[in-house]
């Protein structure tokens, strides 16, 4: 009996070390339809990111899968997604690492590590150029990290040449056009880079009049549309003038064709375009809707935020449209503490469902 007891408390021992946890058991999911992925950014420093999924035809939402189909926790800092051949590759931002998910069952595929690369502090997005090769920007780092997405293997990295601004030598959005991928360059900065994927070299780059370029779409004539923050304008420090700027961009020759300025933001901004890419939405406290030809953002939201009992309007934190059919998904981060609100809207923007997620709801894939 003693034998067995000392057996006992070593086998014990041993699972604590390795972390494993029998309370909670990996759950089994198996999704073959068109559902979505949420990305709930959670708080920085505070490791409580989490991932949800929603079946539209159900109009039921699954919060914290990846912990409920892994038993870890995502990490800190969810930043974006990008779905690829059943793929859904995560950037976790403060933990250093983009996961890769299997789109049908949750379940961990691969990862890339900060200490897998050579230059890879805090990944911000993912960019497949193709099946082979893969780009990550960085929030710190003058290189965009090359992996590849079927093996994550490290592959090398890309010199920005971006210097650094209080720390930061940030790369952020990424798009590509024939053989380039365009990055913005976000944090106090006014650039936008253009990369040969054969070469995998900056060959050239776009300055723009606004600072802070944040959000990137390519539209259906090879337009490339640029939306800027403006960075930051408060009474004891500033930077920029926190004017949002709207930019239209020849893919080709990198000319600017359009600049207008927009109302001065009181949360985040975006751009997405309709599945056809003739239509572009812009988040700047409430939604936007501008054809790809029109000269001026409308004066009327297409979508007004809604707003809570004592009339102020909900913190808009992100926007998605589903490729399949034009609907609209606006994530709500409330105010930043508590769990967000998801709204699917049709492509004529009337609403079809609103539930609630993650903390800071920041980004969809959809499948």
């Amino acid at each position: 009996m003693k034998f067995r007891y000392l057996l006992l408390t070593f086998l014990s021992v041993l699972c604590a070390c390795n972390g494993t946890d029998n309370e909670n058991e990996e759950e089994h999911f198996q999704d073959t339809g068109k559902g979505v992925f949420i990305l709930n950014e959670g708080n920085y420093n505070s490791g409580n990111s989490t991932l949800s999924y929603y079946y539209p035809g159900e109009k039921r939402v699954e919060n914290g899968i990846f912990l409920r189909s892994n038993d870890r926790k995502l990490g800190d800092t969810g930043q974006s997604m990008t779905l690829y051949n059943n793929t859904l590759f995560i950037a976790m931002e403060n933990s250093g690492i983009v996961w890769g998910i299997d789109a049908e069952t949750f379940r961990v595929k691969g990862q890339l590590t900060a200490a897998q690369t050579e230059h890879m502090i805090n990944p911000r997005f993912v960019h497949i150029v193709n099946e082979g090769k893969a780009y990550v920007s960085d929030l710190y780092s003058p290189y965009i990290t090359i992996f590849n997405p079927t093996t994550f293997r490290s592959l090398g990295s890309i010199h920005t040449g971006q210097p650094s601004a209080n720390g930061y030598s940030s790369t952020e959005n990424m798009v590509q056009h024939g053989n380039h991928v365009f990055t913005n360059c976000w944090s106090y900065s006014n650039k936008i880079l253009a990369i040969d994927t054969r070469t995998d070299e900056v060959t050239d780059s776009i300055v723009l009049g606004s600072w802070q370029p944040k959000s990137m779409i390519v539209d259906a004539r090879g337009k490339l549309w640029v939306l800027t923050d403006g960075g930051y304008h408060t009474g004891d420090e500033s930077f920029g003038d926190n004017v949002p700027h709207l930019y239209r961009i020849d893919a080709a020759t990198l000319e600017i064709e359009q600049d207008q300025a927009l109302d001065t933001d009181e949360a985040g901004v975006q751009i997405a375009a309709s599945p056809d890419k003739s239509v572009i939405y812009i988040v700047n406290n409430d939604i936007y809707r501008m054809g790809i030809t029109d000269e001026h953002l409308p004066v009327r939201p297409f979508i007004s935020a809604p707003t809570d009992s004592n009339g102020r309007r909900h913190k808009l934190y992100a926007i998605g449209v589903n490729p399949h059919n034009g609907e609209i998904y606006v994530a709500d981060a409330v105010d930043y503490a508590q769990s967000g609100t998801v709204y699917r809207y049709s492509a004529q923007g009337e609403l079809i469902d609103r539930f609630r997620t993650g903390i800071n709801p920041n980004g969809f894939a959809f499948k």
